[in-house]
């Protein structure tokens, strides 16, 4: 879907939101100037920053009017109070019609949770408004109120949050006969956390484990009831109207006449917060769909939606028109989830350790015309325990220990978390420029806190920290390979290099790309003597992480494939890597994508840590080192 397309939209839709209207405060506290309290002995809490922000049906609308909707009113209860009245405020700001928001003087607070952090930790949270009923007067206005509206709505959204809310048995009857009776004037959406199977002709959007417990309750089995597919297609049999699967880190499921389809969940390098993204999807979902893209484009940009919403940490995350561009532009997939997380799923070519994950791909008569090597870790191993390194250095930047003296002591449950963080940015990034691995390593220092915004190094200084102790761990093997102690076989990947003499010697072009920077990316290929092999060219990171040299050596194929007559066709092209950035890259070029497996420690052999994050990147095969590069030529039919 080419998003310039569809965003901003040519007949942006109008929006009702109906539901529990909710507010986030946020508390974000530490102990700094706090003191204890001589009446009571209890410790106080000093609270550094606060922020509010709204929730629930509210986020939903505020996502709406953030994406472009024409018109976006919310209906919904709010009660007598300090809370109600900022909610107001809040909707005036974001210009959301708040004439069906009704005040409930009795038996009705404000909904609020109070989000309490103290540091990076949240703290029990503190909810209001638990025990509301509403009033039948009180429903029945709304929605009379609602119904006069419709004429001038293209969707209206059901949204149920809260145990005590809007949704009492006697609005829920009324709602469902005003949805009954209307039904074909607007497009209805809902989005339930209990009524689900409830309010019917309305185009559902649902998780995982609602739509599993909906089956249950009906006697399917708990195998089918966990079966996404299964459940998307009952629930659209028994509902007669698609649905729509939101699954998490497994993207989400669109369930119509014309079958199921798949969109994929997005790769997300930085940290995240779920927090809102469900809201985030409806929002996308609902906006695209009212401006009359099909329900599989408008899950698209729901997914976007959610990706932005995901980005923003300690908030709801409404997400905004430009917010959602700019991630579709430079976004990426993970694809077959379920397949990468159970390795029991595999399929491998008989008698050999090769994977196929998308069967036929890269079949072909003759080699690839071109095929892009990553190096460390595909080709060299060199720099083997690379990523020992970069965490050590990157739990000391967080921890406060690079660029400062008088680092602040840190609690095993603390560092624990700091630890957990660092590996996850490294397993979600490996394979991009070491630089940008720095700027996310920045960005993550500063939000643990540890380390006052105005003293973080830049990136360019932890840059040099971690290759200052990366070259201390690789100086022996460099020492003894200069020596010719050790050999190029000993220094690379088994069968790596005679694998790429017998591409060369069949016509096919190579070239090496690489995150490393490229000066030592030449240095290191010429010692390694195969630097001549790479007809292509060596390219290698230039400190500009907006030009990612991956990404730089796709584009310059696909150039030159177009400028000789060519397409690019699946299988012209072949890319070897062992991290998913160089799969991702394939896969939206429509290159054929083969993971490397490589256990960088023996040279050879199946390294199964890898497998998830190749798979995930959107490999068409796997294979553990470049011994099996004769079965691999030949179950591509390249010989």
């Amino acid at each position: 879907m080419d998003i310039h397309g569809v965003l901003p939209y040519k007949n942006p839709p109008s929006i009702a939101v109906v539901g529990d209207i909710c507010l986030d405060l946020y508390y974000f506290t530490g102990t700094e100037g706090a003191e204890v309290s001589v009446e009571t002995g209890l410790r106080s809490y000093s609270v550094f920053k606060s922020k509010q922000d709204l929730g629930g049906a509210g986020n939903v609308a505020a996502g709406c009017a953030g994406l472009g909707a024409r018109k976006i009113d919310l209906y919904g209860v709010i009660g007598n109070d300090c809370w109600g009245k900022m909610i107001l405020g809040l909707l005036a700001e974001k210009g959301i019609g708040a004439g069906g928001v009704l005040v409930q003087d009795d038996n009705w607070q404000t909904h609020v949770y109070h989000k309490i952090y103290l540091g990076r930790e949240e703290l029990p949270r503190y909810d209001m408004g638990n025990t509301n009923r509403p009033a039948d007067t009180t429903a029945g206005t709304l929605l009379d109120l609602l119904e006069s509206g419709l004429g001038g709505y293209d969707c209206v959204i059901v949204n149920e949050q809260v145990p005590s809310g809007l949704h009492s048995p006697y609005f829920q009857e009324k709602l469902a006969a005003l949805i009954e009776k209307n039904r074909d004037k607007v497009l209805w959406f809902s989005d339930c956390r209990k009524l689900n199977n409830y309010y019917n002709h309305t185009i559902r959007k649902l998780n995982g484990r609602e739509a599993g417990e909906i089956l249950a309750a009906q006697g399917v089995s708990p195998e089918n009831a966990a079966d996404p597919r299964f459940a998307a297609k009952r629930l659209y049999e028994q509902w007669g109207l698609p649905v729509i699967l939101t699954l998490g880190e497994d993207g989400a499921l669109v369930q119509d006449e014309t079958g199921c389809a798949e969109c994929n969940s997005l790769h997300i390098a930085k940290e995240i917060d779920t927090v809102g993204a469900g809201d985030a999807f409806l929002a996308g979902l609902v906006t695209a769909r009212g401006a009359g893209l099909s329900l599989g484009d408008a899950a698209l940009v729901g997914t976007f939606s959610a990706g932005v919403s995901l980005g923003k940490l300690f908030e709801a995350g409404h997400p905004e028109m430009g917010e959602v561009i700019a991630l579709a532009e430079e976004g990426d997939f993970n694809y077959n989830p379920r397949l990468a997380r159970d390795e029991g799923l595999g399929r491998f070519v008989p008698g050999t350790e090769i994977e196929v994950i998308n069967a036929g791909a890269g079949q072909r008569r003759g080699f690839p015309d071109a095929a892009i090597f990553d190096h460390d870790g595909t080709v060299s191993v060199l720099r083997q325990g690379w990523e020992e390194v970069m965490n050590a250095v990157m739990v000391d930047a967080v921890s406060g220990k690079i660029g400062r003296t008088g680092a602040p002591r840190i609690n095993g449950a603390e560092l624990a978390r700091v630890h957990s963080a660092v590996s996850s940015l490294i397993e979600k990034t490996t394979g991009i420029q070491t630089l940008a691995q720095m700027y996310q390593l920045r960005d993550l220092v500063i939000a643990f806190g540890y380390v006052r915004k105005e003293e973080v190094p830049a990136p360019e200084e932890y840059k040099r920290v971690y290759n200052r102790a990366l070259l201390a761990s690789m100086e022996k093997r460099l020492r003894d390979a200069g020596s010719g102690r050790l050999s190029t076989g000993d220094l690379t990947v088994k069968g790596s290099v005679d694998f790429l003499k017998k591409l060369a010697a069949a016509g096919t072009k190579l070239y090496l790309a690489s995150g490393t920077d490229e000066e030592d990316l030449r240095r290191e290929a010429r010692l390694l003597g195969y630097a001549d092999l790479f007809t292509g060219g060596i390219h290698g990171s230039l400190g500009d992480i907006k030009n990612d040299p991956k990404k730089i050596v796709v584009r310059n194929i696909i150039a030159e494939i177009r400028a000789a007559g060519g397409r690019g066709k699946e299988g012209s092209v072949a890319v070897f890597g062992d991290g998913p950035v160089e799969m991702r890259e394939a896969k939206k070029a429509g290159f054929f994508a083969v993971g490397v497996l490589s256990d960088e420690k023996r040279r050879y052999g199946r390294n199964p840590a890898k497998r998830e994050r190749l798979i995930l990147g959107g490999a068409d095969i796997l294979i553990p080192d470049f011994s099996w590069g004769g079965e691999l030529a030949k179950l591509c039919g390249w010989e």
